[in-house]
């Protein structure tokens, strides 16, 4: 992954001085003067019939000094008008993820939150096929990026994505009941790196393939660690790996075993990073995401209804229950309780009929096709409806645009909440009624930062960092 490539011409023109203006040189007082000449007779000599003298030598025409002209580099573009439809979605994905983290929403007579069934799992697929959208807007969008520009984009992703590891570990360490999306994050950005210059369309193909293979490959790998063949290796993987020491959860979760494990969600960065390739200006464009989108997740939610309800995979599964094989992955008392809830990232292994379920945070072919299509759609959606709701969604899309940020401080203040840290203090007001906290406090203090102060406490640092390494890098 090297950017040493021949020195493009922005390079070169940032790196010389400027061409030196003729007009605003001195001429020395005795250069280019010409010599003295004899005056021409006047008209009332006599001598006014003989032919004039030659005319006075001119001094020759100054020739201005050759510019040298460079040709345009993405960074000395004119940059194009921010798509308020992708900030708009990112909003609503961040804002989706605080309803099942803070409970944002209201409780119908039976006790449910009529949010919780919409947004699980959802929301977060969300947030994964928009982060492979920025991977793509990064590197040039429609009009991809070559040469040393596609390597400098290419090493912002992934110090974009190292720098993201750190932060997402520091926040597991707090230990707090939500499963932190960030070092996962970090895994996607590198894995996606190597389709980082493809086209839209063998992209494309990768998520698509990966969406059915990498839910079956969990779930052999997983089995063969539940039932032995595998479990020594994983033990022992975990067991040197300082992530594990650290926050309780190491490369095998990561890739694997965890909450959003890369091999099961890297489908929806490659997708996102495909349709990041597309002209998302294009309104034709944009209602084909929206239809597409749509029609994917209806195939993919009707199959597995069809499945379970129709060909007698719920009853096969109320017959093979295991309460051990459900203990880690959500300890569900019962087949009815894992379809009310989901699961927490990955499904049991002990009956292979799980892989028809489409339930939230199951990693199955279906959940990724239909929260995936779900994703896709929502993002057609916000992109056909983000000119034209500019000003009245603006506080949604400014919590998208800084979403690093809301989202650290959202983790932040329910590990407040939990420990109790700010009672007694003047800001126990802050965690009295955290929904409302995160809720309005996210979309007040992310429009005012956003209007006074542009990018985001987090966001800015990260790409000022990923942007000056990125161009150091040979």
């Amino acid at each position: 992954m090297s950017n040493s490539t021949s020195t493009s011409p922005g390079d070169r023109a940032a790196e010389d001085p400027p061409p030196r203006d003729p007009s605003a040189a001195s001429t020395p007082a005795d250069q280019d003067v010409p010599a003295a000449a004899p005056l021409p007779p006047a008209p009332g000599d006599p001598d006014h019939h003989t032919p004039p003298p030659p005319p006075a030598p001119q001094p020759p025409p100054r020739t201005p000094a050759p510019t040298r002209t460079t040709a345009p580099t993405p960074a000395a573009r004119t940059p194009t008008p921010r798509l308020h439809g992708i900030d708009l979605a990112r909003g609503l994905a961040v804002l989706g993820m605080f309803v099942i983290h803070v409970g944002i929403g209201w409780t119908l007579p039976d006790g449910t939150n009529p949010l919780t069934d919409l947004v699980s799992g959802r929301a977060a697929a969300l947030f994964a096929l928009l982060a492979g959208v920025s991977i793509a807007l990064i590197s040039g969008g429609p009009t991809p990026a070559t040469g040393h520009a596609m390597g400098i984009a290419l090493w912002r992703v992934v110090i974009r994505g190292l720098a993201m590891l750190p932060l997402g570990v520091a926040l597991t360490m707090l230990d707090t009941p939500i499963a932190v999306i960030l070092a996962y994050y970090a895994v996607f950005f590198v894995l996606a790196v190597p389709l980082i210059d493809e086209r839209w369309r063998i992209v494309a193909g990768c998520a698509a393939a990966l969406a059915l293979a990498g839910p079956t490959a969990s779930f052999w790998l997983r089995r063969m660690i539940d039932q032995g063949p595998l479990r020594d290796a994983a033990a022992t993987l975990n067991t040197y790996d300082p992530l594990v020491a650290w926050s309780g959860s190491g490369l095998l979760d990561l890739l694997l075993t965890g909450s959003y494990p890369a091999l099961t969600w890297l489908p929806y960065v490659l997708a996102g990073l495909a349709i990041g390739r597309l002209n998302l200006r294009s309104i034709r464009v944009r209602a084909t995401l929206t239809a597409a989108g749509a029609a994917l997740a209806a195939t993919a939610y009707t199959a597995s209804w069809a499945a379970m309800d129709l060909m007698g995979g719920r009853q096969r599964l109320d017959a093979t229950y295991n309460a051990a094989a459900m203990a880690d992955h959500g300890g569900h008392p019962d087949t009815a309780s894992a379809f009310a809830t989901g699961f927490t990232g990955t499904i049991p292994t002990h009956d292979w009929v799980w892989l028809l379920t489409a339930l939230p945070h199951s990693g199955t072919p279906l959940e990724i096709l239909g929260a995936g299509g779900t994703a896709i759609a929502a993002l057609g959606l916000c992109l056909l409806l983000g000119d034209l709701l500019r000003v009245p969604a603006y506080p949604i899309a400014s919590v998208g645009a800084l979403a690093l940020t809301v989202y650290v401080a959202h983790v932040l203040l329910i590990w407040a909440a939990e420990t109790a840290l700010l009672e007694a203090t003047p800001l126990a007001f802050l965690t009295a009624d955290l929904p409302a906290t995160v809720l309005w406090g996210s979309l007040a203090l992310a429009t005012l930062w956003r209007l006074l102060l542009g990018r985001g406490p987090l966001e800015g640092p990260l790409h000022a960092l990923s942007t000056w390494a990125a161009r150091r890098i040979p």
